[in-house]
């Protein structure tokens, strides 16, 4: 049997939301496998064949660790990724399976995901019910139950809960979001690397924390309790942090997620709502410059470099040919460089003063 990783994709895959990052394969690491590969495709088959082939499929990875394709038989045991997602579209059902095994990450991760779910449409009374019976079970069970997944809830916690609110756009994700984390262990919970980047964008200013609040030393009862308190405010159209209370009531994104240490040692339950109308994106205004230029002088580019400096430590602006471009308070840049080329990217906002 060759050990190698597989991909069992069904339609399109599935977009998950929230900040919430699944495990999967990127370009670079799909462009790294070794070995045979197999692809299905077919836009017109019985539902009842899809049904047979999942459970095929299924059995084969119970049973014997592996799955065959093609005439060739891949290695799926041990530990791995998956992904499921099912959505309704254009008047139809998509439902997505991609299951990653055998996997060699190309980094460390401080986190892992253990299992996402998310909704990018609900009402809160859908959102209160799902919530409810989450409490529900950690009271009867001791786990948290999340679909037909579970997670057994140990010692004490800490439940950290967060309302936020995105100053600038972030495409079409609704501005305002909520977080009910429980996070508890051996040892304290990690800022996930994938979540680094929400924290720059608070330092930046361009997420706004409106209310936060942390209990320590909470236990299972009172986890409980926290969980029927949030459940009711979902109910009531709500989400509560403190004195701090905001509506709930148009363009819904929903999700729950467990993330782990990769020793299982610390964990974080996290509930999230995303929500708030999304406001229409500013298209840019006023003058636009693009020109493309080979084999100059590298003296001249130093050159340009040198006055566009000038200009806009001297008076707040550029040219570039006939137009000129008023410089804005604030900036984000990248520069790169290597032995085949030096870049650099710019982008200015306006400041909260300029609005």
């Amino acid at each position: 049997m060759k050990k190698a990783y597989v991909l069992v994709v069904l339609l399109i895959p599935l977009c998950l939301f929230l900040g919430f990052r699944v495990f999967g394969v990127s370009g670079q690491q799909a462009q790294q496998a070794m070995g045979p590969s197999y692809g299905y495709e077919s836009e017109s088959i019985e539902m009842a064949e899809v049904g047979k082939l999942l459970e095929r499929i299924g059995k084969e990875i119970q049973e014997k660790g592996q799955v065959t394709a093609g005439g060739e038989s891949y290695a799926l045991d041990g530990e791995g990724g998956l992904e499921w997602g099912v959505r309704k579209m254009r008047g139809g059902t998509i439902m997505q399976f991609q299951i990653v095994a055998g996997m060699e990450s190309p980094r460390q991760a401080n986190t892992l995901v253990a299992y996402a779910e998310g909704s990018q449409a609900g009402t809160p009374t859908e959102l209160a019910e799902a919530v409810a019976k989450v409490g529900e079970t950690l009271a009867s069970d001791g786990a948290f139950v999340l679909e037909d997944y579970s997670v057994a809830f140990t010692g004490t916690a800490t439940v950290e809960q967060r309302l936020t609110h995105a100053i600038r756009g972030r495409g079409n994700q609704p501005p305002y979001a909520f977080y009910f984390d429980v996070k508890y262990g051996e040892t304290s919970f990690p800022t996930p690397q994938d979540e680094v980047d929400d924290v720059e964008l608070e330092q930046r200013g361009w997420i706004k924390e409106l209310a936060i609040k942390e209990t320590t030393g909470v236990d299972q009862d009172a986890v409980v309790k926290m969980f029927e308190s949030l459940s009711g405010d979902l109910k009531a159209g709500k989400v509560k942090v403190g004195d701090t209370a905001l509506d709930v009531k148009e363009n819904i994104q929903f999700g729950m997620t467990h993330l782990t240490t990769p020793d299982k040692k610390a964990h974080r339950i996290r509930v999230g709502v995303r929500f708030g109308e999304t406001p229409p994106r500013k298209r840019p205004t006023g003058p636009r410059y693009n020109k493309e230029f080979f084999d100059e002088p590298m003296k001249k580019v130093g050159e340009l470099m040198k006055r566009w400096g000038t200009e806009i430590l001297e008076a707040g602006t550029f040219k570039l040919g006939e137009n000129e471009f008023k410089i804005k308070e604030l900036a984000s840049y990248e520069v790169s460089a290597s032995e085949r080329g030096f870049s650099i990217e710019l982008s200015y906002t306006e400041s909260q003063k300029d609005k």
